[in-house]
């Protein structure tokens, strides 16, 4: 973690020198953000995390001698370090890789620009990511759950699992659903903020890790059970009282965010806020802290996750200022929250 007030270190992993180069330059207007050094491939990428202790890495995936996955895997086991991933989203094997480091202990995804423009497109979102993860404590990569606080009475059967997360955002989804018995209590929405173009990649990888069948969501599809439907990219994700999804690519971002957390509790807050649980996780901002709280003032479970397990506490403790009553856990133990939720509106 890097100390308040003090530069924030970041190491430069690339085998390209002209992308070095780039990262760089971009970087360099920031007072706040010093490159403290620079690897080509994955073995120097491990020397210099040892030798240079940065706050952040930035991390390519395909480099020779040794490649972005096991260059996560080694820094996570040596000196657990928050790690940016910057990738191309064109290439399907690179998206995977990109998946691999969030197995290993990587927080965050970006798409490697592919033209001019989107460098400087780049350039808004690089610091403020860095910025973010310099704060981020990696959680361990296990956790033994702590027990689920009693929820309320629930009021009707469980017809919907709304989750949001955004920074360390799939490692902690991944937890979360893999926590569940067979078959799921209930369908799951995911609004995950992610780098444009790596939606359909986080639910190849979820499925994989989870082993449910995890899919973009389709608009007019309708909710069903073992479902797992993970919002695409720049569409609000919303359900109807039907129990069909429903995608709006026209309605402006909400909070900077589309798909938007909100969005999401507030329509499971008009359409079946009874049959519903929201989960808040990880990630930096306050999208889904009022939709969440709508969505309880309606009837509905809502959880966060807490503060300890977070990468990022923000969106919960958004949610927290809200409503500081929230139950508030692991992500294994809001699993077991819904199921014990579910259990008792079964008839």
């Amino acid at each position: 973690m890097n100390p308040a007030g003090a530069p924030i270190g970041v190491l430069i992993v690339d085998d390209s020198a002209t992308v070095r180069a780039v990262l760089r330059r971009l970087l360099a207007p920031c007072d706040d953000i010093v490159v403290v050094g620079e690897a080509g491939n994955g073995r120097e990428a491990v020397a210099a995390a040892a030798a240079l202790a940065p706050h952040v890495i930035l991390m390519d995936v395909e480099m020779p001698h040794m490649d972005g996955v096991e260059a996560t895997q080694a820094i996570m086991g040596a000196r657990p370090t928050p790690i940016l991933v910057i990738t191309s989203r064109s290439a399907r094997r690179e998206v995977r890789a990109a998946f691999q480091c969030f197995s290993q202990g990587a927080l965050e995804v970006l798409a490697k620009p592919e033209h001019p423009a989107a460098w400087e497109a780049m350039a808004q979102a690089l610091p403020e990511k860095i910025r973010a993860l310099a704060g981020a404590a990696p959680p361990p990569r296990t956790r033994i759950a702590s027990p689920a606080p009693a929820c309320p009475p629930p009021r009707g059967t469980l017809r919907c699992i709304a989750v949001a997360a955004s920074t360390g955002g799939p490692p902690a989804l991944a937890a979360f659903l893999a926590a569940f018995a067979r078959p799921l209590p209930a369908p799951v929405l995911i609004v995950q903020h992610i780098s444009p173009g790596f939606e359909a990649g986080l639910a190849e990888w979820l499925a994989t890790v989870t082993g449910l069948e995890v899919a973009l969501a389709t608009h007019g599809e309708v909710l069903g059970q073992g479902q797992v439907r993970v919002a695409p990219g720049d569409h609000h994700l919303r359900v109807t009282p039907r129990g069909t999804l429903e995608l709006d690519g026209r309605t402006p971002p909400l909070g900077g965010h589309r798909p938007s957390a909100d969005q999401l509790f507030t329509s499971c807050a008009e359409a079946m806020p009874t049959h519903t649980a929201g989960i808040l996780l990880t990630g930096m901002g306050r999208d889904g802290a009022e939709g969440l709280l709508r969505l309880r003032r309606a009837g509905g479970l809502a959880l966060v996750q807490d503060e300890a397990s977070c990468a990022v506490f923000g969106m919960p403790r958004a949610a927290l200022e809200l409503d500081p009553t929230l139950p508030a856990m692991p992500p294994a133990a809001l699993a077991a929250a819904v199921e014990a939720y579910a259990g008792g509106g079964r008839r």
